[in-house]
């Protein structure tokens, strides 16, 4: 189904308990840190869940870093190259036709 011109999709936005509901997560907010803090010192913790609380609280804390993003050389698109391969097909079978 296509929505007409001029015709949101959500007309009546975003549902008011959203607000709340965050507000009330953040009422929590010292508690999750301590929790955090506590599996990332706990040895007897699966390393993976120690290392998720320790980026968790750096995140947090100091930001996620910047990403670098490394532009790469333009290389032709796969339908680009298939196109180009079926005209040199559709020409080799051009020049056989016309020899015999």
């Amino acid at each position: 189904m296509k929505w007409q011109p001029g015709t949101s999709g959500n007309p009546g936005g975003r549902p008011k308990g959203y607000g709340d509901l965050r507000e009330l997560a953040r009422t929590h907010t010292e508690e999750a840190v301590n929790v955090l803090v506590k599996v990332m010192r706990d040895e007897g913790a699966a390393p993976t869940a120690r290392t998720s609380a320790a980026q968790a609280l750096l995140d947090r804390g100091w930001g996620r870093p910047e990403q670098t993003v490394v532009e790469q050389k333009k290389e032709p698109g796969l339908v680009a190259l298939l196109q180009k391969m079926q005209a040199q097909r559709t020409e080799e079978e051009k020049k056989t036709e016309e020899t015999t």
